[in-house]
């Protein structure tokens, strides 16, 4: 699979893992936000609306 093929399944999968997630105080989803062009450089930017969604995403994304 080339890079491009492979950045876009992470991305696809990432995005997977928040799809159902809301705050539970706001409803607000999380917002992703990727850069780079290939695994080694992709960095991620999360907005929420509050710390608490922040931090329920990130576990989600880490898998626990």
């Amino acid at each position: 699979m080339q890079a491009a093929g492979q950045v876009e399944e992470f991305k696809q999968l990432t995005l997977r893992k928040l799809e159902d997630l809301r705050c539970p105080d706001h409803r607000q989803p999380p917002r992703l936000l990727f850069q780079g062009a290939t695994l080694r450089d992709i960095s991620i930017r999360l907005k929420a609306c509050c710390p608490k969604l922040a931090a329920l995403a990130n576990q989600k994304i880490a898998g626990r």
